[in-house]
Order: C-alpha cells, then structure tokens, then sequence
C-alpha cells in the first residue's frame, strides 16, 4: 500500500467506510506499544474506554450465579487484523449483555472460556459484517493451571475469562479473571498496570501505572520513565511513644517511623532517632524498603564499646537489591542514659511500592531494655 486515497472529507468526494475508520477513529486512538508497529504503522492500541471505576465491558457474575456471565455497557476500538491498514472499529454495547457459559465437564476437566468484543467485516474475510460480544469456548485440560485461553478471532479484543472446573454449576467472581486493556486518544493518559506497561510508548506518552499510583512517559529511545509531578512529594513520620525491646536480637521495623514509598522513585532520607540502652544490650539499626530498593545511609551516633569521652562513630550500609536491608544493620553503643542518632541517606525503589522503615534490635540479647522514645522521628523527601 502506498497513499491512501482519497483523503478523508474531501469536499465532493466518495469515500470508503475504511478512510473513516483510519481518518477518524485510528489516527486519533494512542500508540500501540508494540514493536512490531514500525513495520505496521497504521496499527493502534485497540482496548476499552478507560471511565470512573474501569467499568465499561466490564465482565462479571449474575446476581444469582448461574452459568451465565454479564458484559457491562462500554465502548471499545477494535483493530482490522484480517487486513493491515484497514483500520480500528468503534464497538457500542448499550446495555448489560448476558451471556451463556456452556456446562462444564466430567472429572478431571478443566477449561477456561473466553470473553471478547470481536469485529466480522465481509469486505476483508467472511461474509457477515457485525460485531459481537461472545464466548470462545477453551478445550479441556486436566488441571485447573493446565487450562490456557482458547484461539481467539483474528479481530478480537479479550475482556475476561472464565475457569470452568468439573461439575461446576454456577460462575461466581472467583472464577472471572479481568483481561480488559484500555485505549485512549493520541495525547491522553493511558491508564494499565505497571506489569505489563506497553514495550514502546512513543515520545511524550504519558501512562498512568494503576497498580503503582504513579505516572510515567515515553522516551525517545523506547524506554519510560516516572513522571516527577511533585518533587518534593514525600512523607513523616514521627514517634508517638516509646517502644521497649529486650532479650532479642531479631531486627524489626518500628510500629512508628515507617513512611510509604512509591515505586520506580528516588528520595532523600532523614531521621533523628532518640533511644535508650544498656550497656551491653546496645542498639542495631536499618534501613528497609520494599521489594528490589537499592542506596545507602549513614549515621553519626554513640560508638559502642566506646568510651563517651572518645567521641562518636558513624557508619554506612547498601541496600543490596531484592533483600531485606535490616539483614545488614550497624550496632550504636548506650550508656544507659539517653543518646541520639542522626541518619542520612538515599533510597531508590524499583518496580514495587511499599514503606521506607527504621527497622532496629538490640546489638546483644539483654533483659535491660532497649528503648526507642517518643518524639523520634523519620523523613522522606521525593527527588526524582
């Protein structure tokens, strides 16, 4: 294919239903995602209406199960993939959809059924012209993790599943996985989950992860990267009162100086930590994060074994990727009075969320407790 032509609205002109779909509804809907659109450029991210509480197509349960399922109203584009070029079909369901799920099988039969928005044109393949919200009947495994989706049509957009097991006789919310992907206009915030971010957002495309609270955008080079809207942004916590440990040694966060960190994010961190302890009951601290943190801290406190006129020691630990950070934590000295300690550091997080978090022990097992007081406190600041 070369120019399509003629171009679409020219005045006095006669035009396919195929300039319009490409005029009007493609080159209008959001980048693919895909490598393989450089060598299909007229391809288009076909998916759902993104709407308040995504539940537009929505596939659910009946309100008595039975073995019927319900598609939501909603809209959806559909991509021509009987044709390259042919363009996406905007798809209306107006009302709830009932469909039936077929009976299921005997002892040892398992399969999952698929729910989809498809799209039959008699112009590119077949002879019917109609779209169709309906079941795609999976074949039977011997397991429930052995049963796949089935083939879908070649113009098809997957909005659920259903896990069919032996005997069952109603289809409930368990049973439905939630396969819907969403479309939006060229230049509009593209909400999906950060597990399966598109591999190729074009420049400037700004994505909304929904399962990281956080937004990000496409690079140049393929990539993405977050979208800072708020440097700065980050969060405090402080000590409310004191908290005793003794005869123990197993590090754990305190109940007060945890703050939430978001994923794919870098913050600066503070704390000024107020304790107690023995003399040979002492102090451990860390630093933890959630799942694949990485930086690093330092802290200037009261050097154990050491002397108070000798002065203060301070210490720094890598959070190493993908471990528990408190499995590296540094030992602070007490003299039984009070002492404090002053820690600096960086975190950054990858592709989880989770708490930036003091997490402390006494050095040696001891029945004079170890105390961290009230009025501690943990800082975390945003900076990229």
């Amino acid at each position: 294919m070369a120019e399509v032509n003629p171009p679409t609205w020219m005045q006095a002109g006669s035009y396919p239903a195929r300039n319009d779909r490409l005029g009007a509804i493609s080159s209008m809907l959001c980048y693919p995602g895909f490598a393989a659109d450089e060598s299909a450029p007229l391809r288009i991210r076909q998916g759902v209406k993104p709407s308040y509480q995504n539940y537009q197509l929505k596939v659910r349960p009946a309100a008595t199960p039975n073995m019927t399922v319900i598609v939501s109203a909603g809209y959806c584009w559909v991509d021509n993939h009987d044709v390259g070029g042919f363009g996406a079909y905007t798809c209306v369901n107006d009302a709830d959809k009932i469909l039936t799920i077929a009976p299921a099988g005997g002892a040892g039969q398992y399969r999952r059924d698929a729910i989809v928005a498809s799209v039959y044109d008699a112009e590119t393949s077949g002879s019917v012209s109609e779209w169709r919200l309906e079941v795609i009947q999976g074949v039977y495994a011997a397991s429930a993790g052995a049963a796949v989706l089935p083939t879908l049509p070649s113009s098809a957009v997957l909005l659920g599943s259903v896990l069919v097991s032996p005997g069952q006789t109603s289809v409930t919310a368990a049973n439905i996985s939630d396969h819907r992907n969403y479309t939006v206009a060229a230049g509009g915030i593209l909400p999906v989950p950060a597990s399966i971010m598109p591999n190729r957002l074009h420049p400037g495309q700004v994505v909304y992860l929904s399962d990281a609270d956080l937004f990000a955008y496409g690079r140049s080079d393929g990539s993405y990267a977050p979208l800072i809207l708020g440097v700065g942004a980050g969060g405090f916590a402080r000590k409310t009162s004191d908290t005793s440990r003794a005869n123990t040694e197993a590090m754990t966060p305190d109940p007060h100086l945890s703050v939430p960190v978001a994923v794919y994010s870098t913050y600066t961190v503070d704390a000024y930590l107020v304790y107690t302890a023995g003399t040979t009951g002492d102090i451990n601290i860390a630093l933890n994060g959630p799942s694949g943190v990485e930086g690093s801290w330092s802290a200037v406190g009261f050097g154990r074994g050491v002397p108070p006129a000798s002065g203060v020691e301070g210490y720094t630990v890598r959070l190493n990727p993908n471990t528990i950070a408190s499995t590296q934590p540094r030992s602070y000295g007490g003299d039984g009075g009070e002492e404090t300690l002053h820690l600096r550091g960086i975190v950054r997080t990858a592709g989880t969320s989770g708490t930036c978090s003091v997490v402390w022990s006494q050095a040696a097992s001891n029945s004079t407790a170890t105390v961290m007081r009230a009025e501690s406190w943990l800082r975390v600041q945003r900076v990229a």
